[in-house]
Parts: structure tokens; C-alpha cells; sequence
């Protein structure tokens, strides 16, 4: 890899990645939203509704993250055949994908709202984190329906180049979705105050908003003029198995990261509640101020800071996811267009921009970790925990981004395959067992948990760069 940025390849990366990072951003915010109102409810509400919604949202995304993976067999081909120059079967792509989206996602929107209370009975021995968790994951379990079929639409716009479309939608949605959420949460102008529940209704309102911009800009004649999709005769059993076959590695990727998650979220809710080993923190950098906060927190406090942490770690994977699928397009464009070196060279180029991005907001992080904790609680105890873990994950943040981004240009080329059983792999023999030994066996706490989690980002970049490197990627057929 060249040390400096190829200006010409990062012009494009960047003009494709721009407006799916602040797409991806806005939704983004229908989840920190939630997360960020529901913490200032005051007392018990506040931190076992932000537990509740923390335990919730790993279940909604394994349900609507595994189906919402037709998007990397939709964009790999739409992108393919853009590279290609062949905008019927693109828009194929695009009607398969949408029949499979929409049958799927209705099944499990009805499954996972009736079994998310028997899920949160396993998961918390706290009853009101049951209670207040059950409820929002059941009323979001509805926005499943919404979330696929505007990945379906989304995939395809992005593979052929147009990843302003969803930016748009995602706008609109999260301007409602703010508004919803203040009058429904507080109960303001009239509304009922529903608290944690209202944070749910105003996501699923703004979702179903979010795919009704979608359809109709998929209704704009240029676009259906060109690549026809909404045509009965589209639908081929070939064209929807190769997206399945393609899209299938990648959700159960998705499953296999959120079981991870979840099992880590879990050790962090069961943490020993008294100081075991507080010595063995002394060796970390700048935690002196907040060791006995670390060791002495509830368990229910040591959820909320974990999830005020992933809610502001958010912005740093949906950056990097946003450079990822800007990388996939182009990936797949240059194989498409008979251009593996050009390819190759899209990725690495991508890699570079998002390590020297996101090891910036990495190194703020290790300096002033606080200023972002706050944006998602007001409650001191929960910051104070948070601190050191919060040190510990800005020092591998560049990491994270250079691995997330390979896994997407690997998706892109249509190598779902080996990004699945990497991901199987690294979430059993690492962050699985790495939390529980380093949280509960050896009593490190919130912090133990957070260094496995950090050990994973190591693991994950440098299985993806090597996989990367080795090119065999570029003689897949799709």
C-alpha cells in the first residue's frame, strides 16, 4: 500500500461514501436517539430503560440485520452488472430482491414480536429491565418488515452508483423520528408521556416514512425506464438464488456477531457487584481516578455504560460501514468491468482513509473520553465507569474501520463465504470466551470485557487483511 492517499481513487470512493455516511449517520440516530432521551428519564426508568433498550436493539438487528443481508448479494450483483453494462438484469436483481425481502421480513417481524419477552426473561434478572427491554424490542420487532425492503431498494441504488437516494430517505426520517420521540417519550403538547415505549413507536413511524421515500423514488420514471424492474417476468429462480446464495454467509455472519454481542452484553449485566481483583487495574493508563468505580458497579450501571459507549461507537462503524459499501460498489464495478488490479486498489485506498479518520476521533477519545460519554447520559456513576474502557477501545479504533472496511470490499467481490466463518470463528475462540474469562473469571469487570472486545478488533483486521491481500477474491463469478 502506498502511504499517502491516491487522490483520483479517494475523489471517488469518497463521492459514493459521503452521502451513505450521513445516511448511514441519521439512522443511526433513530437508535442513539432512543438511547440518549430514554437515559434522562429520571431514576430507575432512565438506566433500566437504557439496559432494556441496550439488550433489545442486538436481538432487532440479528432479526433484521440476518434478512437485511440481501443487500450484499443485491448490491453485488446490481453492482456487477453496472460494471457490465447491463441495466436489465440489474433491475432483475432488484425485483428478486424485493419479493424475497418482503416475504421473509413479514414472517419474522410477526416470530420475533411474540418471543422478545421470553428473550428478555433469559437475558436480565432485573424485572424492570424485562418489563421496560420486552416492550420496546416487541414494538420495534414491527419496524423489521421496513428495515429489509428498504435495504432491498438501498442495495440497488448504491450498486448502481446512485447512494444519494437512501441519504435522503434517511433524512426525512430521523427529522421525524427526533420530533416523535420528544412529544412521545416526555409527553409534550398533549401527547402521552409513554416513555420507553414511545422511543419504539417513534422509530417504527419514521422506518415505514423512511421506506415510503424509497418507493417513490424508485417510481421516478428514469429510473424505471431504464432497468424495469417492477415486471412479473423479472422474477427469475436463478437470479433470486444467486442473491440468496450470496446474501445467506453474510446473515448468518450478522447472527453469529450479534450472539457474540449478546453474550457479551449478558457478562456485563452479570458482573460481580463487589471488587475482586482491583489491583490487577493499576496497569492501566490514565484509570487511577476511577478504579473503584469500575469494580464497584452495578451490574445494571455497567449495561448503561456499555451501551452509552456502543451508542457513540456507532458513529465510528457506520463511518467505516460507509466507506465499506462505497468500497463494495466499486469493488464489484471494476470486477464487473474486467478490472481486478483497479479493485484491489479501491480497497486498500479505502482502508487508508478510514484508519487516519477514525485513528483521529480514536485519539480524542484516549484524551478526553468524557465528552463523548456525555452526549448519551447525564448520570455521573455511568461516565465514571465507562472511562477506562473508553480509553482502552480509542486506542484500536483505526483497526476497527480498516477491518470493517475489508469485510465489505470482500462482500462486494461476492467472498461472503470466508467473511462468515471468520466472523463464526472469531466470536467463539475470542470475544466469547475472552469476556467471560477476562470480566467474571478473572474479575477485571466492565474493563476485562472491554479489552476482549478490543482483542476481537485486532483478530478481525488482520484475518481481513490477509484474506485481502491474497487476491484469490478477484476470480470469484457472480
Amino acid at each position: 500500500m502506498q502511504l499517502f492517499v491516491d487522490l483520483p481513487l479517494s475523489k471517488r470512493i469518497g463521492s459514493l461514501a459521503v452521502p451513505v455516511i450521513v445516511a448511514m449517520l441519521f439512522q443511526t440516530v433513530i437508535n442513539q436517539l432512543d438511547t440518549a432521551m430514554v437515559g434522562r428519564l429520571p431514576g430507575a426508568v432512565g438506566i433500566d430503560g437504557q439496559a432494556g433498550i441496550g439488550l433489545s436493539l442486538p436481538l432487532f438487528w440479528a432479526a433484521g440485520g440476518f434478512l437485511s443481508a440481501i443487500a450484499i448479494g443485491t448490491q453485488a450483483i446490481t453492482a456487477r452488472r453496472t460494471g457490465e453494462q447491463k441495466p436489465l438484469l440489474a433491475g432483475m436483481a432488484l425485483s428478486n430482491s424485493l419479493f424475497i425481502a418482503v416475504i421473509s421480513s413479514v414472517a419474522v417481524s410477526a416470530l420475533g414480536y411474540f418471543l422478545a419477552p421470553s428473550f428478555f426473561r433469559m437475558m436480565s434478572p432485573n424485572p424492570n429491565v424485562v418489563r421496560l427491554g420486552s416492550s420496546y424490542c416487541s414494538i420495534r420487532m414491527i419496524g423489521v418488515f421496513t428495515m429489509v425492503t428498504t435495504m432491498s431498494y438501498k442495495s440497488f441504488f448504491d450498486g448502481i452508483g446512485k447512494t444519494h437516494v437512501h441519504m435522503v430517505a434517511s433524512i426525512l426520517m430521523n427529522f421525524l423520528n427526533a420530533g416523535l420521540n420528544l412529544l412521545l417519550i416526555f409527553g409534550l403538547w398533549g401527547f402521552p408521556r409513554l416513555e420507553v415505549d414511545g422511543a419504539a413507536i417513534a422509530s417504527v413511524i419514521s422506518t415505514y416514512v423512511g421506506l415510503a421515500v424509497m418507493i417513490l423514488w424508485s417510481l421516478l420514471p428514469r429510473y424505471i425506464k431504464k432497468y424495469k424492474y417492477y415486471r412479473m417476468k423479472n422474477l427469475d429462480r436463478r437470479v433470486s438464488w444467486e442473491i440468496v446464495r450470496l446474501s445467506v454467509p453474510s446473515g448468518l455472519a450478522t447472527v453469529f456477531v450479534m450472539s457474540g454481542f449478546l453474550f457479551f452484553l449478558w457478562v456485563i449485566g452479570n458482573l460481580p457487584k463487589g471488587p475482586q481483583w482491583l489491583d490487577a487495574l493499576s496497569f492501566v493508563p490514565l484509570a487511577g481516578p476511577v478504579l473503584s468505580g469500575v469494580e464497584a458497579a452495578q451490574p445494571d450501571i455497567a449495561t448503561s455504560a456499555s451501551w452509552s459507549m456502543i451508542s457513540f461507537l456507532m458513529l465510528v462503524f457506520i463511518t467505516s460501514m460507509a466507506f465499506g459499501t462505497a468500497t463494495a460498489t466499486l469493488v464489484s464495478q471494476s470486477l464487473g468491468a474486467k478490472k481486478p488490479d483497479l479493485a484491489e486498489r479501491y480497497g486498500w485506498e479505502s482502508v487508508k482513509i478510514g484508519m487516519l479518520v477514525m485513528g483521529l476521533v480514536g485519539l480524542v477519545m484516549i484524551i478526553h473520553p468524557s465528552m463523548f460519554m456525555r452526549i448519551f447520559t447525564d448520570k455521573q456513576e455511568v461516565i465514571d465507569v465507562a472511562l477506562p474502557a473508553m480509553r482502552l477501545v480509542g486506542s484500536v479504533t483505526a483497526l476497527m474501520s480498516a477491518g470493517m472496511i475489508l469485510v465489505q470490499a470482500l462482500y462486494g467481490a461476492g467472498n461472503t463465504r470466508f467473511v462468515m466463518i471468520a466472523e463464526m470463528l472469531m466470536h467463539s475462540l475470542c470475544l466469547i470466551p475472552l469476556s467471560y474469562i477476562l470480566g467474571m473469571v478473572l474479575g477485571l469487570g466492565l474493563l476485562g470485557c472491554w479489552m476482549a472486545a478490543a482483542a476481537y478488533a485486532v483478530a478481525l483486521s488482520s484475518i481481513m487483511a490477509w484474506k485481502f491481500k491474497e487476491g484469490k477474491w478477484k476470480q470469484i463469478k457472480i
